[in-house]
Protein backbone atom coordinates (compact mmCIF):
# COMPACT_ATOMS: atom_id res chain seq x y z
CA UNK A 1 0.00 0.00 0.00
CA UNK A 2 1.18 3.11 -0.88
CA UNK A 3 0.92 6.45 1.50
CA UNK A 4 1.58 9.47 -0.09
CA UNK A 5 4.72 11.47 2.08
CA UNK A 6 3.34 15.03 1.18
CA UNK A 7 0.41 14.29 3.21
CA UNK A 8 2.30 12.71 6.13
CA UNK A 9 4.43 15.66 6.38
CA UNK A 10 1.57 18.50 6.35
CA UNK A 11 0.47 15.88 9.53
CA UNK A 12 3.35 16.05 11.33
CA UNK A 13 3.86 20.17 10.21
CA UNK A 14 0.56 20.60 11.67
CA UNK A 15 0.91 18.60 14.99
CA UNK A 16 4.78 19.54 15.36
CA UNK A 17 4.13 19.88 19.04
CA UNK A 18 3.00 16.75 19.85
CA UNK A 19 4.67 14.45 17.07
CA UNK A 20 8.15 16.14 17.46
CA UNK A 21 9.38 15.05 20.82
CA UNK A 22 9.15 11.24 19.78
CA UNK A 23 11.25 12.21 17.00
CA UNK A 24 13.66 13.75 18.80
CA UNK A 25 14.09 10.94 21.37
CA UNK A 26 14.38 8.93 18.78
CA UNK A 27 17.70 10.71 16.95
CA UNK A 28 19.29 11.40 20.44
CA UNK A 29 18.91 7.87 21.58
CA UNK A 30 20.47 7.58 17.87
CA UNK A 31 23.40 9.74 18.13
CA UNK A 32 23.90 7.92 21.65
CA UNK A 33 24.24 4.61 20.28
CA UNK A 34 26.63 6.40 17.28
CA UNK A 35 28.69 7.40 20.28
CA UNK A 36 29.42 3.58 21.93
CA UNK A 37 30.17 2.10 18.37
CA UNK A 38 32.25 5.01 16.49
CA UNK A 39 33.26 7.30 19.72
CA UNK A 40 33.48 10.12 16.87
CA UNK A 41 30.26 11.27 15.41
CA UNK A 42 31.27 12.80 11.98
CA UNK A 43 33.20 9.10 11.58
CA UNK A 44 30.00 7.98 12.06
CA UNK A 45 28.44 9.48 9.59
CA UNK A 46 30.76 8.64 6.49
CA UNK A 47 30.47 5.23 8.11
CA UNK A 48 26.76 5.68 7.38
CA UNK A 49 27.27 6.24 3.67
CA UNK A 50 29.53 3.11 3.16
CA UNK A 51 26.90 0.87 4.82
CA UNK A 52 23.82 2.32 3.18
CA UNK A 53 25.30 1.79 -0.21
CA UNK A 54 26.57 -1.60 0.84
CA UNK A 55 23.37 -2.84 1.94
CA UNK A 56 21.37 -1.90 -0.95
CA UNK A 57 24.38 -3.87 -3.11
CA UNK A 58 22.94 -6.21 -1.61
CA UNK A 59 19.57 -6.05 -1.83
CA UNK A 60 19.62 -5.31 -5.29
CA UNK A 61 21.51 -8.49 -5.64
CA UNK A 62 19.25 -10.51 -3.46
CA UNK A 63 17.42 -13.83 -4.68
CA UNK A 64 16.14 -14.41 -1.68
CA UNK A 65 13.63 -12.38 0.69
CA UNK A 66 15.63 -14.04 3.96
CA UNK A 67 18.49 -12.33 3.11
CA UNK A 68 17.19 -9.01 4.55
CA UNK A 69 17.18 -10.78 7.67
CA UNK A 70 18.42 -9.58 10.91
CA UNK A 71 21.04 -12.83 11.61
CA UNK A 72 22.33 -12.02 8.32
CA UNK A 73 23.77 -8.76 8.97
CA UNK A 74 26.11 -10.44 11.48
CA UNK A 75 26.79 -13.61 9.06
CA UNK A 76 30.26 -14.64 8.86
CA UNK A 77 30.45 -14.04 5.51
CA UNK A 78 30.64 -10.18 5.01
CA UNK A 79 29.17 -8.11 2.32
CA UNK A 80 31.10 -6.20 -0.18
CA UNK A 81 31.80 -3.23 -1.79
CA UNK A 82 34.19 -2.06 -4.70
CA UNK A 83 36.49 0.29 -3.26
CA UNK A 84 35.36 2.73 -5.98
CA UNK A 85 32.12 3.42 -4.76
CA UNK A 86 33.73 5.06 -1.92
CA UNK A 87 35.22 8.01 -2.99
CA UNK A 88 36.14 11.33 -0.70
CA UNK A 89 34.72 14.00 -2.85
CA UNK A 90 31.36 11.73 -3.19
CA UNK A 91 30.69 11.40 0.77
CA UNK A 92 32.01 15.16 1.29
CA UNK A 93 29.30 16.14 -0.83
CA UNK A 94 26.77 13.77 0.66
CA UNK A 95 27.44 14.84 4.27
CA UNK A 96 28.58 18.40 3.93
CA UNK A 97 32.03 17.74 5.12
CA UNK A 98 35.24 19.26 4.25
CA UNK A 99 37.00 16.60 1.90
CA UNK A 100 40.08 16.54 4.54
CA UNK A 101 37.76 15.85 7.16
CA UNK A 102 36.51 12.77 5.13
CA UNK A 103 39.69 11.66 4.51
CA UNK A 104 40.31 11.62 8.44
CA UNK A 105 37.66 10.04 9.30
CA UNK A 106 37.75 7.37 6.60
CA UNK A 107 41.12 6.46 8.52
CA UNK A 108 40.04 6.27 11.67
CA UNK A 109 37.12 4.02 11.47
CA UNK A 110 39.67 1.65 9.08
CA UNK A 111 42.21 1.99 11.63
CA UNK A 112 39.76 0.83 14.24
CA UNK A 113 38.45 -1.42 11.86
CA UNK A 114 35.16 -1.08 12.11
CA UNK A 115 35.48 -0.86 7.88
CA UNK A 116 37.74 -3.46 6.46
CA UNK A 117 39.45 -2.80 3.32
CA UNK A 118 40.56 -5.41 1.42
CA UNK A 119 43.18 -3.80 -0.45
CA UNK A 120 44.58 -7.53 -3.01
CA UNK A 121 40.67 -7.41 -4.33
CA UNK A 122 39.99 -3.51 -3.47
CA UNK A 123 37.00 -4.55 -1.50
CA UNK A 124 35.30 -2.80 1.45
CA UNK A 125 33.36 -4.34 4.37
CA UNK A 126 31.31 -3.61 7.65
CA UNK A 127 33.24 -5.11 10.11
CA UNK A 128 29.91 -6.22 12.17
CA UNK A 129 31.72 -8.01 14.71
CA UNK A 130 33.01 -4.94 16.12
CA UNK A 131 29.09 -3.52 16.86
CA UNK A 132 27.82 -5.62 19.44
CA UNK A 133 24.11 -6.93 19.21
CA UNK A 134 23.18 -5.26 22.20
CA UNK A 135 23.57 -2.06 20.59
CA UNK A 136 21.71 -3.17 16.94
CA UNK A 137 19.11 -4.39 19.64
CA UNK A 138 18.69 -1.01 21.37
CA UNK A 139 18.71 0.59 17.87
CA UNK A 140 15.77 -1.67 16.40
CA UNK A 141 13.95 -1.05 19.47
CA UNK A 142 14.37 2.73 19.43
CA UNK A 143 12.92 2.85 15.73
CA UNK A 144 10.29 0.59 16.26
CA UNK A 145 9.02 2.63 19.50
CA UNK A 146 8.96 5.96 17.27
CA UNK A 147 7.19 3.86 14.61
CA UNK A 148 4.67 2.63 16.62
CA UNK A 149 3.83 6.44 18.49
CA UNK A 150 3.70 7.47 15.03
CA UNK A 151 1.32 4.87 14.38
CA UNK A 152 -0.75 4.97 17.07
CA UNK A 153 -1.37 9.28 16.62
CA UNK A 154 -1.60 8.80 12.84
CA UNK A 155 -4.80 6.10 13.50
CA UNK A 156 -6.23 8.04 16.46
CA UNK A 157 -6.60 10.67 14.72
CA UNK A 158 -7.98 9.36 11.63
CA UNK A 159 -4.97 9.92 9.85
CA UNK A 160 -5.14 7.02 6.60
CA UNK A 161 -2.57 5.21 9.02
CA UNK A 162 -3.35 1.71 11.11
CA UNK A 163 -2.55 2.03 14.59
CA UNK A 164 0.56 -0.77 15.11
CA UNK A 165 1.96 -2.30 18.19
CA UNK A 166 5.89 -1.77 19.06
CA UNK A 167 6.31 -5.30 19.49
CA UNK A 168 4.60 -6.24 15.79
CA UNK A 169 6.91 -3.35 14.01
CA UNK A 170 9.88 -4.90 15.43
CA UNK A 171 9.26 -8.43 14.69
CA UNK A 172 9.07 -7.07 10.91
CA UNK A 173 12.06 -4.71 11.27
CA UNK A 174 13.95 -8.07 12.43
CA UNK A 175 12.37 -10.16 8.99
CA UNK A 176 13.16 -6.90 6.85
CA UNK A 177 16.07 -5.67 8.81
CA UNK A 178 18.39 -4.54 5.49
CA UNK A 179 14.71 -2.86 4.34
CA UNK A 180 14.36 -0.43 7.05
CA UNK A 181 18.04 -0.42 7.76
CA UNK A 182 18.83 1.33 4.14
CA UNK A 183 15.71 3.29 4.76
CA UNK A 184 16.92 4.40 7.76
CA UNK A 185 20.41 5.20 6.77
CA UNK A 186 19.28 7.24 3.83
CA UNK A 187 17.03 9.51 5.98
CA UNK A 188 19.79 10.16 8.66
CA UNK A 189 22.25 11.28 5.91
CA UNK A 190 19.89 13.22 4.05
CA UNK A 191 18.65 15.14 7.56
CA UNK A 192 22.79 15.08 9.24
CA UNK A 193 23.92 16.81 5.84
CA UNK A 194 21.18 19.29 5.67
CA UNK A 195 21.55 20.55 9.57
CA UNK A 196 25.30 20.55 8.34
CA UNK A 197 24.63 23.57 6.67
CA UNK A 198 24.54 25.77 10.32
CA UNK A 199 25.90 23.17 12.98
CA UNK A 200 28.45 20.83 13.94
CA UNK A 201 27.56 17.45 14.62
CA UNK A 202 27.77 17.72 18.23
CA UNK A 203 25.93 21.42 18.36
CA UNK A 204 22.92 19.30 16.16
CA UNK A 205 23.17 16.44 19.24
CA UNK A 206 22.73 19.38 22.14
CA UNK A 207 19.98 21.11 20.48
CA UNK A 208 18.01 17.80 19.89
CA UNK A 209 18.55 17.04 23.52
CA UNK A 210 17.29 20.20 24.85
CA UNK A 211 14.39 20.23 21.35
CA UNK A 212 13.43 16.94 23.43
CA UNK A 213 13.05 18.22 26.58
CA UNK A 214 12.04 21.39 26.22
CA UNK A 215 8.96 20.48 23.58
CA UNK A 216 8.04 16.81 25.79
CA UNK A 217 7.18 18.98 28.71
CA UNK A 218 4.90 21.61 26.22
CA UNK A 219 3.43 18.35 24.76
CA UNK A 220 2.20 17.15 28.34
CA UNK A 221 0.68 20.67 28.79
CA UNK A 222 -1.06 22.18 25.50
CA UNK A 223 -3.03 21.43 22.69
CA UNK A 224 -1.24 19.75 19.40
CA UNK A 225 0.62 22.95 17.58
CA UNK A 226 2.10 23.71 14.27
CA UNK A 227 5.66 23.94 13.81
CA UNK A 228 5.62 28.26 13.15
CA UNK A 229 3.57 28.86 16.15
CA UNK A 230 5.24 26.54 18.72
CA UNK A 231 8.59 28.65 17.31
CA UNK A 232 6.88 31.80 17.98
CA UNK A 233 5.65 30.71 21.37
CA UNK A 234 8.18 28.20 22.93
CA UNK A 235 9.16 30.69 25.29
CA UNK A 236 6.03 32.06 26.67
CA UNK A 237 4.52 27.86 26.91
CA UNK A 238 7.58 26.47 28.57
CA UNK A 239 7.88 27.03 31.81
CA UNK A 240 10.05 24.24 33.27
CA UNK A 241 13.22 23.54 33.58
CA UNK A 242 16.33 23.51 31.17
CA UNK A 243 19.23 21.39 31.04
CA UNK A 244 22.80 22.20 32.36
CA UNK A 245 25.79 21.86 30.89
CA UNK A 246 27.05 18.82 33.31
CA UNK A 247 23.58 16.68 32.53
CA UNK A 248 24.11 17.74 28.55
CA UNK A 249 27.81 16.72 28.46
CA UNK A 250 27.16 13.23 30.77
CA UNK A 251 23.95 12.53 28.24
CA UNK A 252 26.02 13.16 25.24
CA UNK A 253 29.10 12.13 25.86
CA UNK A 254 30.51 15.10 24.70
CA UNK A 255 33.48 17.04 26.88
CA UNK A 256 31.88 19.35 29.04
CA UNK A 257 34.36 21.90 28.04
CA UNK A 258 33.13 21.14 24.01
CA UNK A 259 29.44 21.44 25.50
CA UNK A 260 29.74 25.06 26.73
CA UNK A 261 31.59 25.93 23.77
CA UNK A 262 29.39 24.33 21.59
CA UNK A 263 26.21 25.95 23.99
CA UNK A 264 27.51 29.79 23.35
CA UNK A 265 27.43 29.43 19.65
CA UNK A 266 23.61 28.02 19.89
CA UNK A 267 22.91 30.96 21.91
CA UNK A 268 24.17 33.27 19.38
CA UNK A 269 22.52 32.32 16.36
CA UNK A 270 19.21 32.39 18.88
CA UNK A 271 18.06 28.64 19.06
CA UNK A 272 19.17 27.99 23.21
CA UNK A 273 18.29 30.19 25.96
CA UNK A 274 19.81 30.45 29.16
CA UNK A 275 18.21 30.91 32.59
CA UNK A 276 19.19 32.45 35.40
CA UNK A 277 20.40 29.23 36.87
CA UNK A 278 22.27 28.44 33.65
CA UNK A 279 19.60 26.06 32.37
CA UNK A 280 19.64 25.48 28.72
CA UNK A 281 16.43 25.31 26.72
CA UNK A 282 14.90 25.77 23.22
CA UNK A 283 14.45 29.23 22.28
CA UNK A 284 11.90 31.12 19.63
CA UNK A 285 13.23 30.95 16.62
CA UNK A 286 11.22 34.52 15.83
CA UNK A 287 13.86 36.57 17.71
CA UNK A 288 17.16 35.53 15.82
CA UNK A 289 18.81 36.54 12.38
CA UNK A 290 19.13 33.06 11.59
CA UNK A 291 14.84 32.49 12.32
CA UNK A 292 14.28 32.34 8.25
CA UNK A 293 16.95 29.72 7.59
CA UNK A 294 16.21 27.86 10.37
CA UNK A 295 12.80 27.46 9.83
CA UNK A 296 13.18 26.56 6.17
CA UNK A 297 15.74 23.90 7.47
CA UNK A 298 12.84 22.47 10.57
CA UNK A 299 10.64 22.58 7.06
CA UNK A 300 12.89 20.57 4.70
CA UNK A 301 13.33 17.89 7.63
CA UNK A 302 9.69 17.47 8.33
CA UNK A 303 9.13 16.86 4.91
CA UNK A 304 11.92 14.14 4.91
CA UNK A 305 10.55 12.86 8.10
CA UNK A 306 7.23 12.39 6.05
CA UNK A 307 8.97 10.59 3.38
CA UNK A 308 10.70 7.89 5.64
CA UNK A 309 7.65 7.07 7.67
CA UNK A 310 5.82 6.68 4.69
CA UNK A 311 8.67 4.24 3.53
CA UNK A 312 8.40 2.33 6.73
CA UNK A 313 4.72 1.89 7.06
CA UNK A 314 5.03 0.73 2.93
CA UNK A 315 7.80 -1.68 4.10
CA UNK A 316 5.46 -2.89 7.09
CA UNK A 317 2.70 -3.72 4.94
CA UNK A 318 4.44 -5.45 2.19
CA UNK A 319 4.08 -9.09 3.28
Amino acid sequence: MKFEATKLSKVIEQNYSHLMPDFFEMQTEYLASLNIIYKDLDASLVAMVLTSELYKNIIKESTSRETYSLKNFYQKENFKLPANSFRIKDISSILNLPRETVRRKKEKILKDKLIILDKKNKLYSLNTSMIEQKIIELQIDNLSKFLSKFSIFFSQNRYFVKEVSKDKIKKDVEEKFLLYLTNFLDFQISYFSKMKTLLDIESIFILLLCSLNTTSQIKNTNEPMNAKDLFANIHILNRTQGLNATSIADITKVPRTTVLRKIAHLEKIGVLRKDKYKRYATDSLSHTNHSKKLLTLFDHNVKLLGIFFSQCIETYSVK
